[in-house]
């Protein structure tokens, strides 16, 4: 937007446009009939060369006429005061940038100019010293660029005759062009390109003495408003600043240097402060990259290794579960030979039972047997005992229990051996 608006204003104080505009104007007047004049038309629209030098007139009176609307500006607030008035004693010159700071910034002109540029030397050198002489060198400064400033004002005043006498030579070629032999009586062609020669020339002389005069006047006016800057930049300056030209000078110059040492160390602590707090800001940064390039590095590096690692975890849960798989067909293959096996001893069992149970029937009837030899015992014995040889028959009876005795044990012994066996065999 600031652009646009010095784009705006500097477009606004353009002589080219102020001046084109007039003299379209003008050229407008005369064409649409208001402007009725024969000798203005004559003189000023009556050939092209005319037009060309109507134009940069146009366009060198439009550049005197926005130079002396600033002049007439800068001479109305040049009595204006732009700083405060003088303490007593001088102001310190390091002081001088705060000083600096209070002109105004929209008053343009040569006077703030010039009390800006001969502050800036007490800013810079830290003296006011050489200030009489820098005042001097700024005055003649202003006016070399106040001469300077009216270079587009001479360039027209030299062309506007250079095109007055194009203006003649196309006149008098016109009127050599218009002679022959055969029409020596008819000579109207040719006083009419020598009156074209000529009038451009009257005109382009008349024009240029009209902006040679406005010059010489606006140029008077600006060196009068000059030497009134000259006056009012001294008086504004003059004691203002501490001088160390006086008879306390080298007291002056010892305060003076401590307190550019004071400052200069300020300056150094603030600099030494500042670079601390880049540095910091800088490595905050640079750690606060590098935690993120790592960040995302140990991302990228996590998740290869998360999907390496379930990759290999999904490889290994699917052999171990084809694994388990082949464990439980092999476990169920284990269990049913182990249950077959137990079937076949069971059955091998049922048939010892069997066995045993042929045998306890065996025994069964054993004991029935003794049982009846017993009835068959008791019955001796009572005969035994009747008839008087009881001992003979006792000796006989213990050989019998004895021999019955022996049976049993090696019936039992034969029992056991099978039970055994059957077991070995379950």
């Amino acid at each position: 937007m600031s652009y646009l608006n010095r784009f705006s204003a500097l477009l606004l104080r353009s002589p080219l446009l102020w001046g084109g505009s007039l003299s379209f104007a003008f050229f407008a007047l005369i064409h649409g009939g208001v402007i009725t004049n024969a000798s203005v038309i004559r003189y000023l629209a009556g050939h092209w060369v005319e037009y060309v030098e109507t134009v940069l007139f146009c366009v060198g009176l439009a550049f005197l006429g926005l130079h002396l609307g600033s002049l007439v500006r800068q001479r109305r607030t040049i009595d204006t005061p732009l700083l405060e008035p003088a303490a007593e004693g001088g102001v310190d010159p390091a002081d001088a940038a705060t000083l600096a700071a209070a002109l105004p910034e929209n008053v343009p002109g040569y006077l703030v100019r010039r009390l800006r540029e001969a502050i800036d030397l007490v800013v810079r050198t830290g003296s006011a010293d050489d200030m009489e002489n820098h005042l001097k060198y700024l005055s003649d400064l202003d006016a070399a660029r106040a001469s300077q400033s009216y270079g587009l004002v001479r360039f027209v005043i030299w062309a506007i005759p250079i095109m007055g006498f194009l203006g003649t030579v196309i006149g008098i070629t016109e009127a050599i062009a218009c002679l022959s032999p055969t029409q020596l009586d008819n000579i109207s062609g040719v006083v009419s390109g020598l009156g074209t020669a000529f009038d451009t020339t009257a005109t382009a002389l008349a024009l240029s003495m009209v902006l040679m005069f406005l010059q010489f006047v606006i140029d008077r006016y600006e060196q009068q408003l000059l030497a009134k800057v000259d006056d009012a930049a001294w008086a504004t300056l003059a004691g203002r600043f501490q001088s160390l030209g006086g008879g306390d000078g080298t007291a002056l110059a010892v305060t003076r240097l401590g307190e550019t040492l004071s400052r200069g160390s300020a300056r150094l602590l603030e600099a030494q402060e500042q670079a601390w707090s880049s540095l910091e800001r800088t490595a905050t940064s640079g750690v606060r990259q590098l935690l993120d390039e790592t960040g995302g590095t140990i991302k990228t590096a996590l998740a290869a290794a998360l999907d390496e690692s379930l990759s290999r975890w999904s490889e290994s849960f699917a052999r171990t579960h084809d694994e388990l798989t082949a464990r439980r067909d092999d476990r169920w293959t284990e269990a049913a030979a182990a249950l077959a096996s137990a079937v076949r001893g069971l059955e091998a069992r049922h048939e010892s039972i069997e066995r045993q149970t042929v045998a306890l029937e065996g025994v069964v009837a054993a004991t029935r047997d003794i049982a009846s030899l017993e009835r068959t015992l008791d019955a001796n014995l009572s005969t035994l005992a009747a008839t008087g040889r009881f001992e003979e028959t006792l000796t006989s009876l213990a050989a019998a229990v004895q021999l019955l005795a022996v049976r049993a044990a090696d019936q039992r012994r034969g029992d056991a051996d099978a039970i055994r066996r059957t077991g070995k065999a379950a």
